[in-house]
């Protein structure tokens, strides 16, 4: 294999998850990582066991010679990354959520067209064996017309939010809260399994622990959501509702229904679907069993290797051979996902149901 030399840009997730599962792969090569704010060079070295290891996103840039960029940074940062990372002559794969707001992702793809390159959003959720079996009931048309949907994400976190700070994560203005790090995800798939634009939404945000108190007597002040809903209607008929609540005492994960005229299909944690057609009881589908998590990976990225190494695996295929997946989300995925994630805080803000341009 012709590696693909990579150059991470965040040393939380970015150390955590895409260093090793890139490593894992025969065709990436991870070159160097930047930390943005975490400093920590020498442990991050030891950690990756990779060599080159920046305090300045900016001077990797320079120094290294990259075919592509894999941004793991803070949502707020990712446009002027992504876009310096295109001036460079880089290709992108940038995390989620794609930007602050939607103005941004249009930047960024105008970068990207004009730079020549590719660039994708890391919703590699798609490539989970349930979640690619969803895929191909709902596109075979055997549930027929999609009526509703119901999607959410509940992780039982509260003894975290409440005992720990959260960072950016709990800063509005830092483009964090789950509506951002969850919904983009719910949103993504909601809209690539059903093929729809969505119509109009209204949304409501919450944040149950809006304070946190350390053993200094510091305060971390919460101005973002903890838990989220939202529903609306798809162009050309059928609704759906999202949500997620992660500083719960008990919860289930991921839980999906999608209800159709000829049938119904749901999901559960992301490892099992269920399919029932016309009047005839749900049953257990079979789907592929989970890749081998290789020996020693950390259980962070152990808990995301099944989906990212699958869709690295695409991204390697349409750097190498031009062959382009049509699961492999582009920067316009990133881009619808803005725009509804936009609709929803504005509807929270004005209390009113918001139609999408």
């Amino acid at each position: 294999m012709n590696k693909i030399k990579v150059g991470i840009i965040g040393t939380g997730f970015g150390a955590k998850v895409h260093a090793p599962v890139m490593q894992s792969h025969p065709g990436f090569e991870v070159v160097s990582i930047s930390s943005v704010a975490r400093g920590r060079l020498d442990e991050i070295k030891e950690e990756t066991g990779v060599e080159n290891v920046y305090s300045n996103w900016q001077e990797m840039l320079e120094q290294e010679e990259l075919d592509l960029v894999a941004v793991a940074s803070a949502p707020l940062l990712h446009h002027d990354m992504v876009v310096k990372a295109y001036e460079k002559g880089c290709h992108v794969l940038c995390e989620k959520p794609m930007s602050f707001d939607a103005q941004e992702a249009e930047n960024m793809i105008k970068a990207r067209d004009e730079a020549g390159k590719l660039g994708w959003i890391n919703f590699e959720y798609r490539f989970l064996p349930a979640r690619q079996k969803v895929k191909e009931i709902v596109a075979s048309g055997k549930i027929g017309k999609v009526l509703h949907v119901n999607f959410s994400l509940n992780i039982a976190g509260y003894e975290r939010y409440a005992t720990a700070k959260r960072g950016w994560l709990s800063q509005k203005d830092q483009a964090g809260g789950m509506l951002g790090a969850v919904g983009s995800h719910l949103i993504d798939s909601l809209l690539w399994w059903t093929d729809a634009r969505v119509e109009s939404i209204s949304g409501q945000l919450t944040t149950h622990v809006p304070e946190f108190t350390d053993e200094n007597g510091e305060k971390e002040i919460r101005t973002a959501d903890d838990a989220f809903q939202a529903m609306g209607n798809f162009v050309g008929g059928g609704t759906f509702s999202i949500g997620s609540n992660i500083a719960v005492r008990h919860a289930e994960g991921w839980e999906l229904e999608i209800y159709g005229t000829e049938g119904t299909v749901k999901m559960s944690q992301d490892n099992k679907v269920l399919l029932g057609i016309g009047n005839d009881p749900l049953e257990e589908v079979e789907i592929e069993r989970p890749l081998d998590i290789p020996e020693g990976m950390n259980p962070v990225a152990a808990g995301y290797y099944n989906a990212f190494y699958r869709s690295l695996d695409q991204v390697y295929n349409a750097l190498s051979k031009g062959d382009m997946h049509a699961d492999l989300p582009v920067l316009e995925d990133g881009h619808h996902v803005q725009l509804i994630l936009d609709a929803i805080m504005q509807s929270h803000e004005e209390g009113r149901r918001i139609v999408i341009g």
